[in-house]
């Protein structure tokens, strides 16, 4: 598959003043799938513009997400997902009703996070697109369970958005929480685990009706985001995950978040489902049970199979790689530029299992525990890439699957697609 690869930069948020050690991509286009970095209101120099002015750094991050989707022969109503992160869920209104003036008609599924920092200290938006640029002869993306919202759960501002955007090779499918399908409510109102379980169950039980209804089923699922807003709710979510997808074994990434769009949300679930190539399933790399692993030092008592890369057809996901090894040894204890070493190691060897090299990668999304820990990490993460020019993109996170984890790296790679 071609892939091209456009706007290289170097001066990156996450360090004022001086270049990133490698410069990465605004966007990626790999045939008719279109790979964004993610835009916060940082200009060409790093630096943000409109200090908490909420609305002024969501337009400047979609002026950029627009140039960026231009470059690659594309617009912004290609966008097939948006992940929003805030700060503050006061910004809420103000980011929400700009997204929704630009983006008229489009109809993105969309995951919102409130995260602990972003990129910039100045940022208060950080906006992470994906889209699907079709080629003229084949079909339109095709979106399923459209709404237009005048007052999106009495928050205050309109919405317009859809459950599932589907491609030829790939389903977008919006975040999935407790709340019904049919948006009269939510399950688990309470704040123990077991309120986190039945919102699990329920989104769960969401995504394959969603599934079937676009033509796709949990089968095709590669990997999933797990966001949760406190750890105590692990033990009584991943129960869930392992009953739904029993025999499945996607890779996962398990972030803890501050909050969600609305305070009683306390699980939201992304996925990433890819077509079947020719009817064939997808090769699944080194599965496990999470019973026999280790997050960090320590096992958890989860229930889930899942794997550490995923194969199908020129596309190949990884498992968030951390600082413990490939024979489960956390390397860099309480050193996250130690362990974003090591996890970039877990990348290498990985992607060569799978047939893929490091200057296939073409998304590259890190998370943080701290802000001090942010530029080493990212550092580490783009001089790895070794020029690649894949797009790039950073979140500060309340926490990951183990207090001992102190970053986390997700990879996305196209075989056959260095620059």
């Amino acid at each position: 598959m071609t892939v091209q690869r456009y706007l290289p930069r170097l001066r990156a948020p996450y360090r004022p003043g001086a270049d990133a050690p490698s410069p990465y991509a605004e966007v990626v286009r790999a045939g008719e799938r279109i790979y964004l970095s993610a835009q916060g209101g940082a200009g060409e120099d790093g630096k943000v513009g409109a200090p908490g002015d909420a609305s002024a750094q969501t337009n400047a991050a979609l002026d950029r997400l627009e140039m960026a989707l231009t470059a690659a022969g594309a617009s912004l109503a290609d966008i097939t997902k948006l992940t929003t992160s805030i700060i503050d869920r006061a910004h809420r209104k103000d980011v929400y009703g700009t997204i929704n003036r630009r983006l008229r008609n489009v109809y993105p599924v969309s995951t919102g996070l409130i995260v602990a920092g972003l990129p910039a200290p100045e940022m208060v938006v950080q906006i992470d697109a994906e889209a699907i640029s079709p080629a003229a002869v084949t079909a339109a993306v095709r979106r399923y369970r459209s709404y237009d919202y005048p007052n999106w759960h009495g928050q205050n501002f309109s919405w317009q958005g859809c459950m599932v955007a589907a491609g030829a090779s790939e389903l977008f499918v919006r975040g999935q929480t407790g709340t019904k399908l049919d948006g009269t409510g939510m399950v688990g109102s309470g704040r123990q685990p077991e309120d986190a379980a039945a919102q699990a169950d329920l989104a769960l039980s969401n995504l394959r009706v969603l599934l079937t209804e676009a033509g796709s089923g949990l089968e095709e699922v590669a990997k999933i985001t797990v966001y949760i807003s406190d750890r105590a709710y692990r033990g009584a979510v991943y129960p869930m995950i392992g009953k739904h997808f029993r025999g499945i074994h996607p890779v996962s990434t398990g972030i803890i978040v501050q909050a969600f769009a609305r305070p009683e949300i306390l699980f939201e679930l992304d996925v990433t489902t890819l077509s079947k190539v020719s009817g064939q399933p997808h090769t699944r790399l080194r599965r496990y049970h999470s019973r026999n692993v280790r997050y960090g030092t320590e096992q958890q008592p989860l229930d889930c199979d899942f794997c550490m890369a995923v194969r199908a057809g020129d596309r190949v996901i990884l498992r968030g790689q951390t600082g413990t090894d490939l024979n489960e040894v956390l390397k860099g204890p309480g050193d996250a530029r130690a362990q974003a070493q090591q996890a970039m190691a877990n990348v290498g060897v990985l992607l060569d299992e799978a047939g893929a090299k490091l200057s296939d990668i073409v998304k590259a999304t890190v998370f943080v525990t701290d802000r001090a820990f942010l530029p080493g990490v990212c550092d580490v993460v783009l001089s790895q890439l070794g020029g690649a020019n894949a797009a790039f993109s950073a979140l500060i996170v309340k926490g990951l699957a183990s207090p001992e984890l102190l970053m986390e790296v997700d990879i996305t790679a196209v075989v056959g697609g260095a620059p």
